[in-house]
């Protein structure tokens, strides 16, 4: 285990991912950290201040300077960002300067943080620098990834916290990397057995969510050097919702240990949030802008297999766009922060249209519950403001299920299970009836024509389903009282249906009854993420666990919502 850390630690980078851990790793085996990374602002060589004991188990002030990979002859004294400089900086500026008084009459420790190995070519000057300005008040530690590996197997995976089980699955996850769907299980199982063993506690939930960020880490990298990122976007999707689970009922008050719990849960979805972007960058922004460029990439020759890839990639593409929308709208980023995220957004938005005009697939969904996709999408879009784009696309999904169900061609159908869909028959009038008994996209398109005032497509669905689809239960999922208890971990089922929709051509006469029943429930706005105005949360449960994504957000006056949960 030591050997996977000691390599993953070696492929990170210097900042955003090796100054970001560093700081947990401390905290889990006791250390006070008083300073952390931070963008925009002068750090005079100090990545990370903490207050620890040094090797003779005296208290002292930790100053640490990182270092990403191997450190070279030309990482230590050959420009701005080698390793002396920032040494250097520590002893001019930090320490007489930047210490705070409480801190001053501690001794002091400068930290050499090497992410990977102290390269032997180097090793004289390193410690000829360092013998020569050690004092009775200045001591130097040097920290390669063997040191840090070991900090990580006693602190925060060390293996007396976790499940016998952990090892095998967290092994497996790594060296199955390649193999996302065999790779995900297996990580699912670390995390739940990390999640089912903690206890009720701060303490032991803190604990918990740090394991579970680390060991998320490790295995995004493992997956970036193996260029294959599809495991760490999925099991980095669980990992949110899973630590939102741990840590939802533990947040009140002002304590110490409750601002802990919200850092850390900021941190995992920070880390989910850069995990997707770096996988909509590495394999879907470049094709998305080419005609049928992400028809093409997908690596099969089976329509379905297109078909479920594509709006699967719409909806995670949409919902980065959710996430971003909400981090520029929470407040308390600074104004380059929020301008960098708006620019982002509008990236994501030209990324989503260009998605659907470019794909024509994406007009034609083949399974039932990909109304979640479309939901999302165009909830995302609808943030933005593109109304009438969303108008169109609805129109032409709607035309095209309509089309298909009456030829009895590829219409949506109720069935998830591969082998369901791929096998089914075709012109076969009775299995049409059998699956399409119930739908959630017939009225979530009359739904969101009526919320884009589209009567022409509106009118073409009442007609579908007063005549063709009339054997159809239309319905609507609404969150219950249950829904708190299995929203985030997705282990049973829970929520109400509302059934027998009924589409009408009028688009105030559809939404009425709608939005009555989702001011009449109050199941919504009890949830934990509505009240921590973490709605995006409730979005992602839905993506992930292939629940509907509550009327709430989409059906509703835009004034109340999920956009103005901010």
């Amino acid at each position: 285990m030591k050997l996977i850390f000691v390599e993953y630690l070696s492929s990170l980078k210097e900042r955003g991912e090796l100054d970001v851990i560093m700081p947990d790793l401390l905290s889990e085996i006791g250390w006070s950290v008083i300073s952390r990374p931070a963008i925009g602002t002068k750090q005079l060589g100090v990545d990370v201040a903490a207050i620890g004991t040094n090797e003779g188990g005296s208290k002292t002030l930790h100053l640490i300077s990182i270092k990403s990979g191997n450190l070279r002859r030309s990482d230590w004294d050959s420009g701005e960002q080698s390793l002396r400089p920032s040494l250097n900086q520590i002893q001019d500026a930090y320490i007489p300067n930047h210490i705070p008084s409480r801190y001053r009459d501690l001794p002091v420790c400068i930290v050499l943080c090497i992410g990977g190995e102290l390269h032997e070519s180097v090793q004289a000057e390193v410690y000829g620098y360092i013998d020569k300005r050690e004092s009775p008040c200045l001591s130097f530690e040097v920290w390669t990834g063997d040191r840090i590996s070991d900090l990580m197997l006693s602190g925060v995976l060390r293996e007396k916290a976790l499940p016998n089980t952990w090892r095998s699955d967290f092994r497996k996850a790594l060296a199955l990397v390649d193999e996302p769907d065999a790779g995900t299980m297996h990580f699912r199982r670390f995390v739940a057995s990390i999640a089912d063993g903690c206890r009720a506690t701060r303490p032991s939930r803190l604990t918990a969510i740090r394991q579970i960020y680390i060991g998320l880490w490790t295995l995004f990298v493992w997956g970036r050097e193996s260029g294959n990122t599809e495991s760490g976007y999925l099991c980095s999707e669980y990992s949110v919702l899973v630590g939102w689970s741990l840590v939802k009922d533990q947040l009140e008050g002002g304590s110490k240990g409750a601002r802990q719990l919200w850092q850390s849960m900021k941190r995992l979805l920070h880390l989910h949030m850069l995990i997707t972007e770096d996988y909509i960058d590495r394999y879907v922004a470049r094709r998305a802008k080419a005609r049928h460029g992400l028809s093409a990439a997908v690596p099969s020759r089976e329509s379905l297999d297109v078909n479920l890839r594509l709006f699967d990639l719409l909806s995670r593409v949409s919902l980065q766009g959710i996430w971003s929308f909400w981090v520029a709208r929470i407040g308390g980023v600074r104004e380059e922060t929020e301008k960098a995220f708006q620019d982002k957004i509008h990236r994501l938005t030209e990324l989503v249209v260009d998605m659907v005009q470019n794909n024509p697939i994406l007009v034609t969904p083949i399974k039932d519950d990909q109304a979640i996709d479309i939901n999302i999408a165009c909830l995302f879009l609808r943030m933005v403001g593109c109304h009438r784009f969303i108008k169109g696309w609805i129109g032409q999904i709607a035309r095209a299920t309509v089309y298909a169900f009456q030829t009895n061609g590829a219409f949506p159908c109720m069935y998830r299970d591969y082998h369901d869909l791929i096998e089914r028959p075709e012109g076969d009038s009775e299995y049409r009836v059998r699956a399409t008994r119930g739908s959630i996209l017939v009225p979530t398109l009359a739904v969101w024509a009526a919320l884009t005032e589209d009567t022409e497509t509106l009118g073409i669905l009442a007609d579908f389903a007063s005549e063709p689809f009339k054997h159809s239960t239309l319905q609507l999922w609404y969150p219950g009282d249950d829904s708190e208890d299995h929203m985030y971990r997705g282990n049973d089922d829970h929520g109400l249906a509302a059934t027998n929709i009924k589409i009408v051509r009028s688009c105030g006469a559809m939404l009425s009854p709608i939005r009555a029943e989702c001011d009449a429930s109050c199941a919504f706005q009890s949830l934990s993420a509505i009240r921590r105005r973490l709605w995006p949360l409730v979005i992602a449960a839905s993506r992930h666990h292939r629940m509907p994504v509550p009327p709430q957000f989409w059906a509703v006056n835009e004034t109340k919502s999920g956009t103005s949960q901010d």
